[in-house]
């Protein structure tokens, strides 16, 4: 008898970042609620907290196996293509356990690690789910991490077409993404393209303490303006940090960076420079928390180029956590068109340094507005985003293919 599921991502248990944790509640949920389920991924380095972890193990229901493979540091290009492309190869080396169950649910992270479950699918009839975190080749053009053209871009290219021709779903991550997926993937049809968006899986903080404050370097009473999350090839960093620079004399402004990527050197050499700044690295569970909760607004950024593309995970955390957003993005994003609708925040273009700072002033001047967009940030969470609530499509679909 074959089983259920089996995830395969690069990214899974004890591991902290969404790319990993997302995909453990949805196996938890899964197993819970009477499927088969086991997962098999990489062996965690850079999101674990460093302890040793078994190759194999069961954890709440769901059988893991961990495959070792190269971990370079992502900060340069060939690092990660060396990761994506090593991680890829020792899942090609399992294939033969893929025909041991009805259905792979792959995620786009790496890029090319589709090609397990495509082959699957080919010799053992095996069903593909697909998660399209990002859409790739397109967002790495749009980066310019990727050549048109080049070698990795044509075999993308060819990946895409199978995988798409032989999927039964496709998860995307917002009602931009399922368009663009639409638009530019002609062997999709709309039947078998879900729009179920990521979630906060956090525990939410009841109030900011005197002690959160100084362990993270502030003072009670300071309007600290929070980026949580990847600080890298697709997030847009200048706008925010031409805003700190100018707002460098004002005492009662502080600004707090939480995340990795290639552009945090760059974020730490501004925030030596301006003084008004605390940058750290990726931080999980209470300190994660209380870094969330001292934070009167956040701010999430997208580059140029990438609508339909991508959907930054973080925004979901801060909608959880209760706050008003400042978004950084281009005219026509679904964050603008949310963020406007929902009366959650301010929107600023790309570039408008003075614009975020007059969100910024606004947001510390008039207490009573700010407050109502926390407010209406929590009831859009909880009534939009809500773990269960994109638990439970993911059931439908396991539930539609397999029953």
């Amino acid at each position: 008898m074959k089983k259920d599921i089996l995830f395969l991502c690069q990214f899974f248990y004890p591991e902290h970042n969404s790319s990993a944790t997302l995909p453990f509640d949805t196996a938890q949920y899964l197993a819970n609620h009477g499927f088969s389920v086991d997962a098999l991924c990489g062996y965690p380095k850079e999101y674990s907290d460093g302890q040793a972890v078994p190759l194999r193990e069961v954890k709440d229901g769901v059988g893991i196996q961990r495959l070792r493979y190269i971990q370079l540091g992502r900060v340069s290009t060939l690092g990660r293509l060396i990761n994506y492309f090593s991680f890829t190869a020792s899942a090609l080396l399992h294939i033969g356990k893929l025909r041991k169950y009805k259905t792979v649910i792959v995620y786009s992270n790496p890029p090319i690690l589709p090609l397990a479950p495509v082959l699957a699918n080919f010799l053992f009839g095996t069903k593909i789910v697909f998660v399209a975190y990002d859409v790739y080749p397109e967002i790495a053009y749009a980066s310019n991490s990727l050549r048109p053209g080049c070698l990795i871009d044509r075999a993308m290219k060819w990946l895409n077409h199978r995988l798409y021709r032989r999927v039964s779903r496709v998860v995307a991550l917002t009602d931009e993404m399922k368009e663009f997926l639409l638009e530019h993937r002609p062997e999709l049809t709309e039947d078998k393209v879900a729009v179920i968006p990521n979630w906060a899986h956090e525990k939410k903080a009841a109030e900011p303490t005197p002690e959160a404050y100084k362990k993270f370097g502030f003072k009670p009473g300071q309007f600290i303006v929070s980026y949580f999350g990847n600080m890298g090839t697709c997030q847009e960093m200048e706008t925010l940090l031409g805003a700190m620079r100018q707002l460098k004399g004002n005492p009662e402004i502080q600004f707090l960076f939480v995340g990795h990527g290639n552009k945090k050197p760059h974020v730490e050499e501004v925030a030596k420079e301006t003084g008004n700044a605390k940058v750290f690295d990726f931080l999980t569970g209470e300190d994660f928390e209380q870094a969330l909760a001292i934070s009167s607004c956040c701010v999430v950024s997208l580059e140029k180029g990438l609508k339909g593309m991508c959907a930054p995970s973080k925004y979901y955390s801060y909608l959880q956590a209760g706050k008003a957003v400042l978004a950084v993005v281009v005219e026509g994003s679904y964050l603008e068109e949310e963020i406007e609708r929902e009366g959650i925040g301010q929107v600023v273009r790309i570039g408008d340094a003075e614009g975020l700072i007059k969100g910024i002033l606004n947001m510390q001047r008039c207490k009573d507005r700010t407050y109502e967009m926390q407010i209406r940030a929590s009831r859009l969470y909880k009534q939009t985003y809500r773990l269960d609530k994109g638990l439970e499509k993911y059931k439908s679909i396991f539930l539609g293919l397999l029953m």
